[in-house]
């Protein structure tokens, strides 16, 4: 019984400290002015009492049936005490009106219904003295209304929070859902990658095959070439498919190594579309080492430039080498960037001259194509 008595929110809040407060200190204005009145005789022993009156006011919503019924029981044994003349219908409509909204919205309905009556109980008692007993009727409709507007707003909280249940539910379901989609999805990228891999190496093999039955060096040649191109291909396709199967919260990078025909994105995107990019010679495709390197002393020789119309590069496709020319406005402290290009040409047995002129920068740089023994 005590338990159901205490069903509500379980706390006091700052704004139950304020109502209480509010609505002791209309309460003690209401009783002065009472007090003070020569025509009323009344103690005034009764008006800091009555603040025990309004002091259940505190848990009218941690515990609404407790709160109506404390403050019924107390406001009884003020009137006992001091007679009916003390306390104004100002101070104890409120207090009840409150009290039973609380138990509208916080109580389940047997207990709200308990509520309601003891919140009535006040309104009939100051209403047979100083209201008359019809009007103090029509107040307890009044508060019945109130009680009636608690229990509608604790309807539509109890449905928002089923909703906000339903909502998880459903999001938890969907987010499950997706789960396994994607689980399925990678099974058959998988199958597909296994497919592609088998289906590429036998490609392959028939192209070893024939290069190795011609007698031509220059087809042997062709033939290693389009073995080398097929391979890439495959390569980058089976980087495609891994990527869409990793983990998510896996970093790894899955994107190609870039290689000489990503240069002009490279010029475009370091010095902007003014930047020229030249190539002379025999295009062709170079060992990807040469080419991931040529790629990256670029990249380096770039960073030792100034951001200017005039930055050009150049790429030479000779025999037996490759060779670099990236020209244009020098940036301070340049000599790291052009090292860390040095360095690099240097493990490939490769040549860079670098020059400096009035602001202006040149490196030259050759690439053998061949690895020296």
């Amino acid at each position: 019984m005590m338990e159901a008595m205490r069903a509500g929110t379980g706390r006091i809040t700052k704004l139950d400290v304020g109502i209480t407060a509010a609505v002791a200190v209309l309460g003690l204005v209401l009783m002065v002015a009472n007090v003070t009145d020569p025509e009323i005789e009344a103690s005034v022993v009764s008006v800091p009492l009555f603040l025990i009156v309004t002091l259940p006011m505190l848990w009218r919503r941690a515990a609404p049936l407790a709160a109506a019924a404390a403050v019924t029981v107390l406001l009884l044994v003020h009137l006992v005490l001091f007679g009916t003349e003390v306390i104004r219908c100002g101070v104890i409509l409120p207090m009840c009106f409150l009290l039973a909204f609380s138990s509208g919205k916080y109580l389940d309905k047997r207990l709200a219904l308990a509520g309601l009556g003891l919140c009535s109980i006040p309104i009939l008692i100051e209403g047979a003295y100083f209201i008359g007993v019809p009007f103090s009727l029509v107040v307890v409709g009044v508060t019945a209304v109130i009680w009636a507007t608690g229990r509608l707003v604790r309807s539509r909280t109890r449905m928002a929070e089923e909703l906000e249940v339903r909502t998880g539910e459903l999001q938890a379901a969907r987010d499950e859902r997706a789960r396994l989609e994607v689980a399925t999805d990678r099974a058959r990228l998988s199958g597909e990658l296994d497919e592609l891999l088998q289906r590429r190496l036998a490609e392959l093999a028939q192209l070893a095959e024939r290069g190795s039955q011609s007698a031509d060096p220059a087809a042997t040649a062709a033939t290693l070439a389009d073995i080398e191109r097929e391979s890439r291909r495959t390569l980058e396709e089976m980087r495609e498919v891994v990527g869409v199967l990793r983990d998510d919260g896996y970093g790894a990078p899955t994107d190609p190594q870039p290689t000489l025909t990503h240069l002009e994105a490279l010029l475009v995107r370091a010095k902007g579309s003014d930047a020229r990019l030249n190539v002379e010679g025999n295009p062709r495709v170079l060992p990807a080492g040469v080419e991931l390197s040529a790629y990256r002393v670029v990249e380096q020789l770039l960073a030792a430039l100034d951001d200017a119309p005039d930055v050009e590069v150049t790429v030479r496709f000779g025999e037996d080498a490759l060779e670099l020319a990236v020209s244009g406005p020098a940036r301070r402290r340049a000599g790291a960037a052009i090292e860390r290009a040095r360095q690099r040409v240097e493990l490939h047995h490769g040549t860079l001259e670098a020059t400096t002129r009035r602001g202006h920068a040149e490196a030259l740089v050759s690439l053998p194509v061949l690895a020296r023994a």
